[in-house]
């Protein structure tokens, strides 16, 4: 049995070339149990190759992540992953979509997960369209059910809400955060370019430099749950904390564009 000291991800040394480029260069970092960690950067800094690489769907070329203490070298049924672009099944409903995963693994619905979950994202009226039919709101609601109905440990999410409108951002980021404050036995992961959002959503906060990606920044966001954008921007600490983030990002993206 695993030690409970353990962090449930472990992030130690790694480094990540595709085609020959360096995208990561040697990061550590750990989550813990049940904490939500955001990770930002400016683009093409390394931050989805980070998340891919953390999914099991990326090899290290040095350095490993580790769940529980054990090394990750595939894709595992307690890790889920949510990706900008949907990812949906255009020839399967919404229904069979959100099932997708809970049918790789074999697993039976005794419980009712999915119903739940098609009706918690409010996607029980439309279980038999398929993703042609759905505004991109829905899709990336079937994304975010699809990746919950397998009940990961570890819940991944790069970008999810960055497609949709500013109004239906906002309720998929308190979908996401209910359902995740509800199940205290999953850690999340969220890529985001949104300081705000981060600040909203995270425990801690991680900025990611590059190219190639190397941690440059780790800040605790000390507001209490459950929060409220109105709470987190009249919150004493906020200004100093946003302009401590941006900052590093001003600061990373002026020094690129004069390596340019």
């Amino acid at each position: 049995m695993l030690d409970a000291t353990f962090p449930k991800v472990t992030v130690d040394g790694l480094s990540v070339r595709l085609t020959g480029n360096q995208i990561l260069k040697d990061i550590s970092l750990t989550v813990d149990p049940h904490e939500f960690v955001c990770i930002i950067g400016t683009s093409g800094g390394g931050k989805t190759t980070l998340l891919r690489a953390v999914a099991g769907l990326l090899p290290a070329s040095s350095g490993c992540v580790r769940l529980d203490g054990e090394e990750i070298v595939a894709p595992t049924p307690r890790i889920a992953m949510v990706f900008q672009q949907f990812g949906l099944f255009p020839w399967k409903t919404v229904r069979a979509n959100v099932e997708y995963g809970l049918r790789v693994q074999r697993r039976t619905d005794e419980s009712g997960r999915v119903d739940r979950l098609l009706e918690i994202m409010n996607l029980a009226q439309v279980a038999g369209r398929y993703p042609h039919q759905l505004s991109g709101g829905m899709k990336q609601r079937v994304g975010i059910a699809r990746a919950l109905s397998v009940e990961p440990e570890l819940l991944l999410l790069d970008e999810p809400f960055s497609a949709v409108d500013a109004i239906t951002r906002e309720l998929l980021r308190n979908e996401v955060l209910q359902l995740w404050e509800r199940n205290t036995e999953m850690t999340g992961m969220l890529i985001t370019h949104d300081i705000d959002e981060a600040i909203l959503m995270a425990d801690r906060i991680v900025v990611i430099a590059g190219p190639p990606g190397q941690v440059a920044m780790q800040v605790p966001v000390p507001f209490p749950r459950p929060r409220t954008p109105r709470e987190v921007r009249t919150h004493e600490s906020y200004p100093e904390l946003r302009d401590q983030l941006w900052t590093a990002l001003r600061d990373k993206a002026t020094h690129d564009l004069e390596r340019t």
